[in-house]
Parts: structure tokens; C-alpha cells; sequence
């Protein structure tokens, strides 16, 4: 029987400024299928700009409206916007982003599948450039990542940790701009998330 694997998420998830016009999903698809030739489709639904709300109301319609085996969730890098000055309030807070994470895992659980969320990936602070009026923080990243994490741990969800690993690389090599990695990033995100599913039994 064929098996199905979703992916929900934004633009990162989407495979935008990946030169070669696929994405981490559809390189991980292909590294799949060319294991297990035939026994699996696949289907992208994030959407570049995409928060972890606009995330949860897209489950609504896309991801209960079909038959899922494997979820990945990478969501929560727009959650993450400030004006430029790290003092000044997010524009999305703490607790309404973990409203919506705790009303996500709930609403993915209603499928049936099993559930992959995908921590955030850092950014290259010194890449914003001086006309940006909105830009991210890692120290940000980081604590969300915790948040994320501990909201998975409570609904027993599988949480993949990369983030450290990531800031130890060069990620000027591997990043088109601030925050989307290019071809060569979302290769190596294929291929991490790849031994991933596969040690932890996934595919």
C-alpha cells in the first residue's frame, strides 16, 4: 500500500531560493523514492509568508482533507519579526504563539498520522540590511525552539533538533540571504531529515 508524507510550513518548507527550483521537501522526496521506488507520494502545502497560525487554519482544509501517514511541521520562523532594536516586542506574542502551537498538534492529531515538527534553523543576523525595517534575532530562535520543544514533548510529538548543529556551519555558504538556505542548504536538510525518519523508524 502506497504511503503518504505531507509537509505544512512557510517558505523555507516551500523550497524558496533553492536555485534549482525543488526544496528540502522535494529532495527528500526523491532520496526516498529512490529507496523505496514507488512506495511513496507526497504532498507540499506551505506557503511562503505563513505563521503558525495561518499554518493551523491551513490544517483545517489541507491536512484533515486527506489521508496522511507522515506529517513534517516547519513553522514559526515569521512568528519571529521585530523592528531593529531586540528590545521592541515581537509582533506575535509568546502566548499566542503557543496557543496556536498547542491548537496545531491538537488539529494534526485529529489525522491519524505520525507527526514530525522540525525545529527553526538560525539566521544570519548581519544580513539584514540597513533599509530592512523588520528583521529576526537568533537569541529568538533560540528560546522559540525551546517553547516548540516543550509543546511537542507534552502531546508525545517527535521533535528534530538542528539548530545548534546549524550555527556551528557556515551558513553564508549554505544561506541565499538572511534566513533561506540556497540549493546546497536544502540538500543537507534533505539528507539530515532523511537519516532522521529513517533511524527513528519513520520510513
Amino acid at each position: 500500500m502506497v504511503k503518504s508524507i505531507g509537509m505544512i510550513g512557510d517558505s523555507i518548507a516551500h523550497g524558496y531560493y533553492d536555485e534549482q527550483n525543488l526544496g528540502y521537501f522535494t529532495r527528500l522526496a526523491q532520496k526516498i523514492l529512490s529507496i523505496h521506488s514507488g512506495e511513496y507520494v507526497f504532498n507540499n502545502m506551505s506557503q511562503s509568508g505563513d505563521n503558525v497560525a495561518d499554518a493551523t487554519n491551513r490544517a483545517i482544509h489541507e491536512v484533515l482533507s486527506r489521508n496522511f501517514d507522515l506529517i513534517l511541521v516547519n513553522i514559526g520562523i515569521n512568528d519571529l519579526r521585530r523592528r531593529k532594536d531586540s528590545n521592541l516586542q515581537l509582533d506575535f506574542s509568546e502566548g499566542a504563539r503557543r496557543m496556536y502551537w498547542n491548537k496545531l498538534l491538537d488539529m494534526l492529531a485529529l489525522a491519524k498520522a505520525k507527526v514530525v515538527v522540525l525545529d527553526l534553523t538560525p539566521v544570519i543576523e548581519e544580513r539584514y540590511s540597513e533599509q530592512a525595517t523588520l528583521i529576526r534575532y537568533n537569541a529568538d530562535v533560540e528560546k522559540y525552539n525551546e517553547i516548540i520543544k516543550e509543546i511537542c514533548n507534552n502531546h508525545n510529538i517527535a521533535f528534530f533538533s538542528r539548530y545548534s548543529l546549524w550555527k556551528k556551519r557556515e551558513l553564508k555558504d549554505l544561506y541565499k540571504d538572511a534566513t533561506h538556505p540556497n540549493a546546497k542548504g536544502h540538500q543537507i536538510m534533505a539528507d539530515e531529515i532523511y537519516d532522521y525518519l529513517t533511524t527513528q523508524n519513520f520510513i
